[in-house]
Parts: C-alpha cells; sequence; structure tokens
C-alpha cells in the first residue's frame, strides 16, 4: 500500500469520525499553545530585561556593593541598614574617582528595604535610596512629572522624594502626587517628582516600587547613618571595563586591609554579569513552564491512545472489510499510525497558530512581554510528532491483530 493511499484511507477516517478526531486533536492544541506562549513570554522577559539591564548600567557599567564576606553574586547589597557592614565609605568612593584614572563620575548611594510609606489612610512597604543628582545620569532614570532631586536638596538635607509607579498606583490612585506629602518611616516628605517605570530587576524585584531622596536626608534625617550601600560608577572606556573593575578590587583591597578576596567586604558588579542574571534566571523560568506545557502534552497523548482504542473497538467491521480486500496487518498499522501521527499535526499546527496570536495579543492587552520565537514551532513540530508515534503504537498494534473473520462478524 503506498504511502498516498495510506494518507488518504487516514483522512477519510479522520472525517468519518469528526467529534472522536475533534476531542483527541484538542488535548495536543492546548498542550502546544501553551507550550508557544510559554516560550513566547520567556523571550519577550529575556529580551526586555536585558533591554532594561543594558540601559540603566549603560553610562555606569559597574558598581560597588556592599556584602557580608563568602555571598555570592545577588546577594551583595543587604537589604537591613542595621544588619549590612558598615565598611564602604564615602572616602571610598572619592578615592575611587580620584585614584583610578578611567572612572569620570560616582554616585555614592544608600539604600534600605521593606520601608513603610503611607499616604492619608493607604500605605505600601518599599525600597528607598539615598541619592546624589548624578546618580539619574549614571542610572539612566527619567521622570515623567516634577523635578529631579538637585544639589540644593542635597546640601540641605531637604525632605523631598522622587516615587516609582508602583507607588503612585499603589498610594494615589493613579491621580498626580506632586507636592503631596507622604510619610516615610513616620517623617513627613514632599513629593517631587514621579521616576518613569523601569518595570522587573533580574532579581524579580519591582523597579517601580521605589522612594527616592537625598543621601544627606537618608543619612542624618531618617536612619543616621554614614557608611554606603553602593558607589554607581560612570567610565570614561567602558571598553576597558575588566581592567578597571581589577583596578577597584585591588584599590579596595588595600583600603580595607583585605589579602584573600574570600574575605572581601564588598563586590564588584560588573553590568555584564547583570545581564548574563538575567538571561539565566529568565531561560530557567520559561524550562520550568516549558515542563509544565510538555506534561500537558503527555495528557493529551495519553488522551489520544484512548480515544484510539476505543475508536480501535468500534471500527472492526471495517478493519475486517479491509483486510477481507487484502490489506495486509502492516497496511492498518500503518493506518492507524497515520491517523494519530495526522492529529497531533494539525492540532500542533493550530496549537502554534493560538499561540503566536496570544502571544501578539499579551502585551498589547497586558504588561506582558512577549515576543514571537521560532524555537517554539520547532518545539511544537518535534512534540507534535513525537505525541503522535508514542501514542499511535499501541492502537495501531491492536487494530493489526484483529482477526478479519471476527471483525466482519462483529456489531
Amino acid at each position: 500500500m503506498t504511502t498516498a493511499n495510506v494518507l488518504r484511507t487516514a483522512w477519510k477516517g479522520m472525517v468519518a469520525n469528526k467529534l472522536r478526531t475533534f476531542l483527541m486533536m484538542l488535548g495536543v492544541v492546548i498542550g502546544i499553545a501553551a507550550l508557544t506562549v510559554i516560550i513566547g513570554v520567556g523571550a519577550g522577559t529575556k529580551q526586555k530585561l536585558e533591554k532594561g539591564v543594558s540601559e540603566m548600567f549603560a553610562e555606569a557599567p559597574i558598581t560597588v556593593l556592599v556584602r557580608r564576606p563568602g555571598t555570592g553574586f545577588g546577594r551583595g547589597s543587604e537589604s537591613s541598614i542595621e544588619s549590612a557592614p558598615t565598611t564602604l565609605t564615602h572616602d571610598d568612593a572619592q578615592a575611587i574617582l580620584d585614584q583610578i584614572a578611567n572612572v569620570n563620575a560616582i554616585a555614592p548611594t544608600q539604600r534600605q528595604a521593606q520601608v513603610p510609606v503611607k499616604y492619608r489612610d493607604a500605605s505600601v512597604t518599599t525600597m528607598v535610596f539615598g541619592i546624589v543628582p548624578e546618580w539619574q545620569r549614571l542610572r539612566n532614570y527619567d521622570l515623567t512629572e516634577g523635578e529631579f532631586i538637585n544639589d540644593d536638596d542635597v546640601n540641605a538635607a531637604k525632605r523631598v522624594c522622587l516615587i516609582g509607579k508602583t507607588i503612585v498606583d499603589e498610594l494615589f490612585d493613579n491621580l498626580s502626587p506632586l507636592d503631596e506629602t507622604i510619610r516615610i518611616e513616620d517623617t513627613p516628605f514632599t513629593v517631587k517628582g514621579v521616576l518613569a517605570s523601569k518595570g522587573t530587576s533580574p532579581m524579580g524585584g519591582d523597579f517601580d516600587n521605589r522612594v527616592v531622596m537625598p543621601l544627606s536626608t537618608f543619612s542624618r534625617r531618617l536612619f543616621n547613618v554614614n557608611h554606603l550601600s553602593q558607589i554607581v560608577i560612570g567610565l570614561r572606556d567602558p571598553s576597558q571595563l575588566e581592567a578597571t573593575a581589577s583596578e577597584i578590587d585591588a584599590l579596595l583591597d588595600d583600603r580595607h586591609g583585605i589579602r584573600d578576596p574570600q574575605d572581601r567586604d564588598f563586590q564588584v558588579r560588573k553590568a555584564v554579569q547583570v545581564v548574563a542574571f538575567a538571561g539565566q534566571t529568565s531561560r530557567l523560568l520559561t524550562i520550568f513552564l516549558g515542563i509544565v506545557a510538555a506534561i500537558s502534552l503527555i495528557v493529551g497523548g495519553v488522551v489520544i491512545m484512548n480515544i484510539m482504542l476505543i475508536s480501535v473497538g468500534e471500527r472492526t467491521q471495517e478493519i475486517g472489510l479491509r483486510r477481507a480486500v487484502g490489506a495486509s496487518r502492516r497496511d492498518i498499522e500503518r493506518q492507524f499510525r497515520t491517523e494519530a501521527l495526522l492529529v497531533t499535526l494539525i492540532g500542533g499546527a493550530a496549537g502554534v497558530g493560538i499561540g503566536a496570536l496570544v502571544s501578539w495579543l499579551l502585551p498589547m492587552l497586558t504588561e506582558v512581554p512577549s515576543a514571537f520565537s521560532w524555537t517554539a514551532v520547532l518545539l511544537a513540530a518535534i512534540f507534535s510528532v513525537g505525541v503522535g508515534l508514542v501514542f499511535g503504537v499501541q492502537p495501531a498494534r491492536r487494530g493489526a491483530r484483529l482477526n478479519p473473520v471476527e471483525a466482519l462478524r462483529s456489531e
């Protein structure tokens, strides 16, 4: 029996049992659509994270963070001022600017997590940053309204602040917060501006859930600290990133009396590390969700196998008639395998189409990033063929083993 005849016979069998074919196809459509959307969201999230990180670190590709000795990447900046090392100082920042030739700008920074912020009866817990005006350029921050913190604010330690979009949404219900008074640690602050949205950080945090205030206000009026959490560093020649990072390591080792790199109470973090970490985080999430989608495909394959086993039982007379007119066991087996393969291939194509449509609509209707990926199409084809071949084997064998005489006698 030729391949064309097998395809034609399998197609007729599918058309003759439309409802059964649709039910078999549905599991594959859902699984492939889910897989396509998941891979698309993963690709879109990766692109957004890498773009955001690249933009944020474009002017300042090096950041020095305080850390406890022995902690790894992502653990450099302690969330609590009380528990953080106090060894990173303003003198360290000035030494980096004065003694490292490739450094052309610094922005000493302090931060504190889990700080309560209130406005009237509403409240939110946020990350508070103490910064200097140079931080805006080095961290590439824009405002949607208001003015940025200036030198006068820092020199006078004014109680003014900038807030992110998340805080605006939580406290002000999307109304303008300019010149309104909020309470940070029960201290009144005037909202001077609103930070442009930055989205999600590579570590999974919310870049928009933050308050920014003058470093002097943070240090003297709010938390009474003199040390730093971070030093944001701009370079004259970004191509000398690695050499400059090594020079900063050596300088701070000397200033802090460190002989073993494992004992460092600081971390020199490069933008390329953050971009790589963002990609790794996105890949892990995509793999996890992809496994979930693959499980749904396996469930769909089991459904196909069960329905086809029932179909073999209901189509015994058809099988017996075909055997009686000369079809071999191999022809019957090929027919049912081809039916299973056609069901999964058509279902896979429909799933890719639906998934691509959902991936295209997601960024338009929600804030979820998504991007079309040919990887999704390739995986869909592989999974579809695999499910069809694997779960079509048993029904095909069962149909091929039917005795033609007994099959013709069945009702």
